[in-house]
């Protein structure tokens, strides 16, 4: 029996082999992986399955906000990093003769959370690929089929463009011992989850970015058109059952609208 650091080292090798045959892509090479990888995650019979698969194992959520989430995330981020520079040169200060070139981080270890176990990956790979990584998924221990499927459907999106398709590869089995050992071994860390989660991305040693539950709070004032804001934050609230990072937890309320506002 192996152990989870042999486990992981495994794993960390084929990624490296992988993103290694893609370090020196041009721009058109790489947007074109993004394109492919993206379409297998917003095409209608794929994100049904992985929307429907979502919800049996998780038990959160629901199908039809799962669906457009998808529909969503990725059309939005395929139209955020269109025509964004990622290879070679990508900004230059004449002025003071500087110039940047965009270098690959490597291998990548993302930790994606139960609430999301398709959609994140989904939306995380599409910005991992387009600097020219590898990414290794964590998946939370109770979504591990939902994050298999959808490193499936992305894998084939790869093999479409003749991409390797090691550039995605998940943890089978996961736990949180097998987290912590990617964390140790991979070039960079993004960690999707709650604030336990991102606190030992942070701990890890390696460098990491972290996004915990937003739920951030809603001010109400006293000159808001109450009818409309009233509908999104049920909206917000209600929208997959609340599994979404953006869905309002609290809400303050100007005493002058307060009544009305409740009802």
């Amino acid at each position: 029996m192996i152990s989870d650091q042999e486990k992981i080292a495994g794993l960390i090798e084929k990624a490296r082999k992988a993103q290694e045959k893609i370090e020196y892509y041009t721009q058109e090479q790489i947007d074109d992986v993004c394109l492919a990888v993206g379409w297998q995650v917003y095409e209608d019979k794929n994100i049904k399955e992985l929307a429907e698969l979502a919800v049996e194992e998780t038990c959160m959520g629901n199908v039809k906000d799962k669906i457009t989430k998808h529909k969503v995330k990725i059309l939005g981020l395929l139209k955020d990093i269109k025509g964004a520079k990622s290879v070679g040169l990508i900004e230059q200060d004449k002025a003071k003769g500087i110039s940047k070139y965009a270098k690959p981080a490597g291998v990548i270890g993302a930790l994606t959370p139960v609430t999301n176990p398709t959609a994140t990956p989904a939306s995380n790979c599409l910005t991992i690929l387009k600097g020219r990584n590898a990414v290794i998924f964590a998946p939370h221990p109770r979504a591990e089929r939902s994050c298999a499927k959808t490193v499936e459907f992305m894998r084939r999106g790869l093999e479409q463009v003749k991409a390797p398709a090691d550039l995605i590869q998940y943890i089978d089995s996961p736990s949180v011992l097998l987290s912590q050992e990617l964390m140790k071994q991979v070039d960079l860390v993004l960690a999707t989850g709650g604030g336990a989660m991102v606190k030992a991305a942070y701990s890890s040693g390696t460098p990491s970015y972290g996004v915990g539950p937003g739920n951030s709070v809603q001010i109400v004032a006293e000159d808001a058109d109450i009818e409309d804001a009233a509908a999104k934050i049920v909206l917000s609230k209600s929208f997959d059952n609340a599994t979404s990072c953006s869905s309002e937890n609290s809400i303050i309320i100007h005493d002058s609208i307060y009544d009305d506002m409740i009802k």
